[in-house]
């Protein structure tokens, strides 16, 4: 119920095509790991579909959405919407959710940076085992 709830914007229980566009926006992104970016490129329509009462914010409650949503660890959601609710009142508004999209985005380009660091430096040790491999063969072949 969460999910038609989230997309039944005008709350007359019904999903209309703008809703049920956003939905197979949403599970593309997801499908193609891409939930991140279409939160940060999306962020204000996220944040109108997050905002359920309409306050212009989005508490606690709506924020665990996120996590269904865009892919967030239930042990990280507190602990984010806290780091993220600069000004304290239990609220995320407009600006810290962006703020939040923006440190998703990094915290993803970080850790592709690292996993092609890590591909990069098992490929070079591959290539240096191949030409340890390769003297150590033409070594042997001379002493024969």
């Amino acid at each position: 119920m969460l999910v038609f709830d989230l997309l039944d914007w005008d709350g007359k229980g019904e999903i209309g095509f703008d809703e049920f566009y956003m939905l197979m926006c949403i599970i593309m992104a997801h499908e193609s790991h891409l939930e991140k970016q279409f939160m940060y490129r999306h962020s204000h329509a996220v944040f109108e579909l997050l905002d359920i009462d309409g306050g212009h914010t989005v508490a606690p409650a709506e924020f665990q959405a996120t996590r269904f949503l865009f892919n967030v660890k239930k042990t990280d959601l507190s602990q984010i919407f806290k780091d993220f609710d600069i000004s304290g009142d239990e609220q995320l508004n407009y600006k810290e959710f962006k703020m939040f999209t923006i440190f998703c985005i990094d915290r993803q380009q970080r850790k592709a940076r690292d996993k092609m660091k890590r591909e990069m430096a098992k490929a070079a040790a591959e290539v240096e085992a191949a030409e340890e491999y390769i003297n150590f063969t033409r070594f042997k072949q001379k002493l024969f």
